[in-house]
């Protein structure tokens, strides 16, 4: 009898001591510190928030048309020019003498059609051979036209008002027609240009109003429009590239500046909206928040379905409702039921 006693007595001493340790550990463990947010309904206007870049309005990249070798470049990247400016010279002694001799070969026609017209007038001179003369003149002053343009192709000139954007030229290096030695760029007027995915795209029309913020200029927005619609997307992407114009009065946006931008279309969001940098990955790929329970201080993984990038967060189709509380720092450290501090 007293052997059974024993037995009955350890068993419980045993289940006495792992409680104990249970305690223990739960108690051991420090609970996170984090930040939560309310997850906000969404509903009213859609506004769809992208990233892309600063674009120049327009590009018009300058050549000279004949081969040489460049003697002078007056001009630096960023430069303003104005029209008719001079941006560079080549070398052009071939040219000129090619001017002179074109030049004296006209002056020498005329000369010989001054003289011959009056025998022409009083019937000496037959008229083919008059009709040489003529000919031999017009051709002299067109072979001096095509010398004189090619003398003047040796000086490259700015064709409208802009910046230089690109010089790939240096004093000393050799040309050829067509290759592109100075390029000017037009920012009065510059672009957003923005990637749209194919799920989204037909929401968005010409003359859609968009806010562009610019992080290289500070918290300030610029108001925009839609101005282009891309019709081809690109193959890897899935995506179709857009343009926001923007005025650029005092010149301080630049070509190649990272923004973001939101559009307002016509279309409503539905479900709630919470911050981007609560919704994170598993090793699988699928989204996941963490909720926080102020009663059990408690934070649990809950995944969730995404639906539209908004300008104020992401829309969730699925998984969270209005009100719940999402942690939005400190989330990288928890895993799920950990033990949570809400400082906020």
């Amino acid at each position: 009898m007293n052997r059974p006693q024993s037995v009955v007595s350890v068993l419980c001493l045993v289940v006495l001591l792992a409680a104990g340790c249970n305690t223990s550990n739960e108690s051991g463990r420090q609970p996170v510190n984090v930040e939560v947010k309310k997850v906000a309904a969404a509903d009213g206007r859609e506004s769809l928030a992208y990233s892309g870049t600063i674009e120049e309005s327009e590009t018009i990249p300058l050549s000279f048309s004949l081969p040489g070798t460049v003697l002078h470049v007056y001009v630096t990247e960023g430069q303003p020019v104005k029209k008719g400016a001079l941006l560079a010279e080549m070398d052009n002694t071939t040219y000129r003498n090619a001017y002179q001799m074109a030049k004296a070969t006209e002056q020498q026609a005329e000369d010989a059609f001054n003289r011959l017209t009056p025998m022409h007038t009083n019937g000496t001179m037959s008229e083919i051979k008059y009709v040489e003369v003529q000919t031999a003149l017009q051709q002299a002053r067109a072979s001096a036209a095509i010398a004189k343009k090619n003398l003047d192709d040796c000086r490259l000139i700015a064709t409208t008002d802009g910046f230089v954007g690109r010089r790939t030229i240096e004093p000393g290096m050799s040309v050829v027609p067509g290759m592109a030695s100075i390029s000017i760029v037009k920012i009065a007027k510059v672009y957003a240009r923005v990637s749209i995915s194919e799920n989204e795209i037909a929401r968005i029309n010409k003359g859609d109003k968009a806010s562009v913020r610019i992080g290289a200029l500070g918290s300030g927005e610029q108001e925009g429009v839609v101005e282009e619609i891309g019709v081809v997307a690109d193959p890897f992407a899935h995506s179709y590239k857009i343009k926001i114009a923007l005025a650029n009065t005092n010149g301080k946006m630049k070509p190649g500046m990272v923004c973001t931008a939101s559009l307002r279309t016509d279309g409503t969001t539905h479900g709630v909206v919470v911050p981007q940098e609560a919704v994170m990955p598993d090793e699988n790929g699928n989204s996941f928040v963490y909720r926080g329970d102020t009663t059990s201080r408690k934070a649990s993984r809950i995944y969730v379905k995404l639906g539209t990038l908004v300008a104020t967060g992401t829309e969730i189709a699925k998984g969270l409702n209005e009100n719940d509380l999402v942690v939005v720092t400190g989330q990288h450290k928890l895993v799920d039921q950990s033990l949570v501090h809400i400082v906020n």
